[in-house]
C-alpha cells in the first residue's frame, strides 16, 4: 500500500519540467496580451497564498516560495494556467507582484464584459517608468486615436551623461473586443502594438521595434487620475 501510494502522489503531482523557466515575471507577462483574465484569490480565513519564483524547477520547489503572499478576495491578472499553477500579477500601492500561484486558490473569469469606447478613452500609465499611452476618440463616428511614449535609461556613457533611448507610436484603430492593435505600416520591422483591456487594467505588447534599443511598452497600465 505505501508503494501504491507513492506511487500514485508521482502521477499526480504537477510537472515542473512542463513550466518554462522564467516565463512568469514583470518583463514577460504582457506578452499574454489578449489571453488574460482577471481573478480573485479563494483561501480560508487568515490563510496566506505565497508568490512562488519562476526560476529553474519553479514553482513546485519549497526553494521557490516567496515572502509575499495573497489573502482570500484579493483580485488580480491571470495570464497563463500550466499543471495547476496560474502566472499572476498583482498590483499593490507602489509597485507590482508577477509569480506563479496554485490554480486551486483562484476563481478565474470564465469571460469578461467587452470594453466601451469609453472604457479605452484616457491617459495611460504603467505603475513605474517613463512610458505613457494615450487614448481619445476624436470623432463620434471614427477609430480611437493612440499615441505612445516610452523610454529606457541605462548608465553613464564615457562622457558620464545618462544613456537614454526613446520610442513612439501612433495611429488610429477599431477595438475587437477586447483588443485593440495599432500598426504603423505594412512592413514586419514597422512598429505593432496589441493592446487588452481587462477589468481597469491595459496589457499591452509590442513587437520591439516602436524605438531605440531596449525600448519597450510591454507593461500593464491604468488610467492616470
Amino acid at each position: 500500500m505505501r508503494f501504491g501510494a507513492i506511487l500514485l502522489g508521482v502521477l499526480m503531482a504537477p510537472s515542473a519540467q512542463a513550466i518554462e523557466a522564467y516565463s512568469c515575471r514583470n518583463g514577460f507577462f504582457p506578452a499574454f496580451a489578449g489571453q488574460v483574465r482577471h481573478a480573485e484569490v479563494t483561501a480560508d480565513t487568515g490563510a496566506q497564498v505565497h508568490f512562488r519564483d519562476d526560476a529553474p524547477g519553479c514553482p513546485d520547489k519549497a526553494s521557490c516560495l516567496q515572502n509575499a503572499y495573497l489573502v482570500d478576495g484579493d483580485r488580480l491578472l491571470v495570464g497563463k494556467q500550466a499543471d495547476g499553477w496560474a502566472c499572476v500579477w498583482y498590483f499593490a500601492e507602489t509597485r507590482e507582484f508577477v509569480g506563479w500561484l496554485p490554480t486551486r486558490n483562484l476563481d478565474v473569469e470564465a469571460s469578461a464584459p467587452i470594453p466601451t469606447l469609453n472604457d479605452w478613452i484616457g491617459r495611460w500609465v504603467p505603475i513605474a517608468g517613463g512610458n505613457s499611452i494615450v487614448i481619445t476618440h476624436p470623432s463620434p463616428a471614427g477609430p480611437l486615436a493612440i499615441e505612445g511614449e516610452a523610454i529606457w535609461q541605462g548608465g553613464l556613457n564615457s562622457f558620464g551623461e545618462r544613456v537614454v533611448h526613446v520610442g513612439a507610436f501612433a495611429g488610429k484603430a477599431q477595438p475587437t473586443g477586447d483588443l485593440l492593435k495599432v500598426v504603423e505600416g505594412s512592413d514586419e520591422y514597422e512598429c505593432s502594438v496589441t493592446m487588452q483591456y481587462i477589468a481597469g487594467n491595459l496589457v499591452v505588447t509590442d513587437n520591439s521595434h516602436c524605438g531605440g534599443m531596449n525600448v519597450r511598452f510591454d507593461d500593464v497600465y491604468r488610467k492616470a487620475p
